[in-house]
């Protein structure tokens, strides 16, 4: 297991796991990457309202957040291959958009990305039946994909990936220590639910609120994120 603190903010903390026989160690500079941008972006400018924060937004505020950090692990040579959003592509009925594609020089990379919301203090069961049922999503997208018709136009091998991150939702009563230890306690469970996925944690310094009018009548906080990527 990878552990970063950041530099601007020591208490904020990403935790990057995969093992040594998983086909995703590749993604681990773009999973950080994201990671970081989302907690920089809080920590480091606290004038942004909380709605407005990358961490609070639907699905849709995913794909740029993951476009950026790929594009950085490629500037920085972190990675060989080359990023592509919102990729056209051909499906059963015509054709489709596709969130990420990584191109290098022996494959490309299909990437869904995926969101939702979970409650850390929850049953791990409920955070596991929400990361199935956003996998199945991603997976049934990606299978729509007209794969040969595709492979027509490269002579690259085709690859697909699901990518699903989940906020972290708190009653706003509780404590930091709590949140490190129902987090750990849900790395294990998710780690056991998928033994060769990618995993990686966020903990914010700072939790925030998201989606104003939601989360703040419901008295809940984020203060992280979970991410699971995992071919299909």
């Amino acid at each position: 297991m990878q552990t970063i603190t950041t530099p601007n903010d020591p208490s904020s903390e990403i935790k990057i796991t995969a093992p040594n026989y998983s086909e995703l160690t590749h993604l681990r500079p773009i999973i950080l990457n994201a990671l970081q941008t989302i907690n920089e972006t809080y920590i480091d400018n606290h004038n942004i309202p909380c709605f407005m924060l990358p961490s609070s937004g639907k699905e849709i505020t995913l794909t740029p957040v993951f476009y950026h950090a790929a594009f950085e692990a490629y500037k920085d040579k972190q990675v060989s291959y080359t990023p592509s959003a919102e990729v056209q592509v051909p499906r059963a009925n015509g054709f489709g958009r596709l969130d990420l594609a990584l191109i290098n020089k022996k494959y490309i990379e299909l990437c869904e990305l995926k969101g939702a919301r979970v409650k850390l203090h929850g049953p791990a069961s409920n955070v596991i039946k929400k990361i199935e049922s956003k996998l199945n999503s991603a997976k049934e997208q990606l299978n729509s994909i007209n794969v040969k018709k595709l492979a027509k136009e490269t002579a690259l091998r085709l690859e697909k990936t699901a990518i699903v991150s989940l906020n972290l939702m708190t009653p706003e009563e509780t404590t930091e220590y709590n949140n490190r230890f129902a987090l750990e306690q849900l790395l294990s469970k998710v780690k056991e639910s998928y033994p060769y996925a990618l995993r990686a944690s966020l903990l914010y310094k700072l939790r925030h609120q998201i989606n104003r009018t939601s989360s703040k009548d419901k008295g809940e906080y984020t203060v992280g994120m979970l991410v699971i990527a995992l071919r299909v």
